[in-house]
């Protein structure tokens, strides 16, 4: 319905700009009639701004707001994502990707359904593929991650870069492979210490040079 309206109020608001010029120019003393319609092809341009301005606010605030309004998965308005919700509560696999599948056709540019379709789908099969597919149209950077290693790993198949810089980032840091170990850096043996030089005015047992190493108190020699 904003579609149609945002298409009456442009195409009318070109027509009276159109209009509004030619006769202004072909009848310049019509003051009145020629501020009259200046003034409807006014009231008429803020109409068509009114249904401009969802989309102009996508275009400027998108990359900065994308990652908390697109890329979210709580969106559980529509019937059908709430039972598919129960469905995954319950451990029901094939029904909650039946609800998914229904709420995908009918809903295409909400991310739910598509998440948990994915989630759930036979690993390998065509239906984890285009859920995955499908999953990577949005922004949300955990499940685009996970949606490029389905689609990488399973499916042989690249998706290419994404329009969003964070998810590429994230790519990036996560297909980043590990630094090998660092090897043992070899080193020589070292040279033994060479031993201490004895110092000769240390002496253990209190013997001197002079008597041939030969001590002994004065009671000794008195027994001899």
């Amino acid at each position: 319905m904003l579609v149609l309206f945002r298409v009456f109020f442009t195409a009318l608001f070109l027509w009276l700009m159109v209009e509004s010029g030619r006769e202004a120019s072909a009848n310049l003393n019509d003051d009145l009639n020629n501020a009259g319609r200046f003034a409807v092809m006014v009231v008429v341009g803020l109409m068509a701004g009114l249904t401009w301005a969802p989309v102009l606010g996508r275009v400027v605030a998108g990359p900065m707001t994308g990652l908390m309004t697109d890329g979210s998965v709580s969106d559980d308005r529509t019937w059908l994502i709430r039972f598919a919700r129960r469905c995954e509560a319950r451990g029901w696999r094939r029904m909650a990707v039946l609800a998914a599948f229904a709420e995908g056709v009918r809903h295409p540019d909400l991310p739910a359904a598509f998440v948990v379709g994915m989630n759930h789908s036979r690993a390998g099969s065509w239906l984890e593929r285009a859920f995955a597919r499908e999953v990577w149209r949005f922004n949300n950077v955990a499940n685009c991650v996970r949606a490029h290693e389905i689609l990488r790993v399973r499916h042989q198949e690249h998706p290419g870069v994404h329009e969003q810089a964070e998810v590429n980032l994230s790519l990036m840091s996560h297909l980043r492979e590990p630094e090998p170990e660092p090897g043992l850096l070899a080193v020589p043996d070292a040279a033994p210490m060479p031993l201490p030089i004895r110092n000769a005015r240390i002496r253990l047992f209190g013997g001197g040079s002079g008597d041939g190493g030969k001590s002994g108190s004065p009671g000794d020699q008195g027994d001899t």
